[in-house]
């Protein structure tokens, strides 16, 4: 009889539950396809490589739109299991927000298989306190920046909604808005399984960089989805990260996108008439209120 992990997860049900690649067998093909686009988006670059920190992948990309003032921000934190993917090929969706008047900024950070889990953490956070400090000697509005996370990205982006910028001499805890897609709300399961061989999670450090073990440092207004073809426990995870900020009444909406999967569901970003990238744009725009 096999024993329980998590839940009534055995360790091998377990590791299927937190292995996405092994029910999306065109994986590689989606990440390419997003790869592809990206390359194609970078003519619109206005600021490649640009540089804020000491690590050689602390580096971000920024895409202006023309036009004179300041100018919305979407920042762009990718997924990749936190040890893998890039700015480079996190920038397809920046065609369709310059065209309509944001800037898309991608983020690049240091991995977890390059640092501690930790500093990639603070990195993160740095990085974007870097943005906010920053973005407007580019053409950005610091004021109305919309932070994007995806897979492993949406667990980052809720590390920077936890944490305390005032700590770092910044104004304010809060963003015009979060994106948080097919992502995580606590590391407990990612700890128990396959993937922890790499990460290397302790359990303190579960509590300390799980977003349902923390409290949000301000009132920013927050958008959750998922693919229906996400797996169980990313589909659970979801709702219980949606149920988390409708609580503290900063949800703003919560999709379950039908068709799509753990991998291809960015990718409606790039489409300017979907529900994800209007949802967004609404975050970015200031038309939105949390329920």
């Amino acid at each position: 009889m096999k024993t329980a992990v998590f839940g009534d997860y055995d360790q091998e049900a377990l590791d299927r539950q937190y292995d996405n690649q092994r029910y999306c067998p065109r994986f590689r093909e989606i990440l390419d396809e997003g790869a592809r686009l990206s390359l194609q988006a970078r003519p619109l670059c206005t600021s490649p490589d640009v540089r804020w920190g000491e690590h050689r992948d602390a580096r971000l990309d920024i895409y202006r739109p023309p036009g004179a003032g300041l100018h919305p921000v979407v920042v762009y934190v990718h997924g990749g299991a936190w040890i893998g993917q890039s700015k480079e090929e996190s920038a397809f969706a920046a065609p369709a927000f310059v065209r309509d008047g944001c800037m898309f900024v991608a983020l690049g950070f240091p991995l977890a298989s390059q640092v501690p889990f930790a500093e990639m953490v603070a990195s993160v956070r740095r990085g974007v306190a870097w943005i906010v400090r920053n973005i407007a000697q580019y053409g950005g509005d610091p004021s109305r920046i919309v932070l994007i996370g995806h897979s492993s990205g949406s667990h980052l982006v809720t590390q920077c909604l936890i944490h305390d910028w005032k700590a770092h001499g910044l104004p304010t805890n809060d963003f015009a808005g979060a994106a948080l897609v097919s992502g995580l709300g606590h590391l407990e399961p990612v700890r128990l399984s396959y993937r922890n061989k790499r990460l290397h999670l302790t359990p303190e450090q579960v509590q300390e960089f799980s977003l349902l073990t923390n409290e949000p440092s301000g009132r920013t207004p927050v958008i959750v989805a998922v693919a229906a073809g996400d797996t169980d426990e990313f589909r659970r995870q979801s709702r219980e990260v949606a149920q988390y900020w409708r609580e503290r009444d900063l949800l703003v909406d919560e999709f379950l996108f039908e068709g799509r999967n753990h991998f291809d569901v960015i990718l409606d970003l790039c489409d300017r008439s979907s529900v994800l990238y209007r949802a967004v744009m609404k975050l970015a725009r200031g038309g939105v209120s949390s329920t």
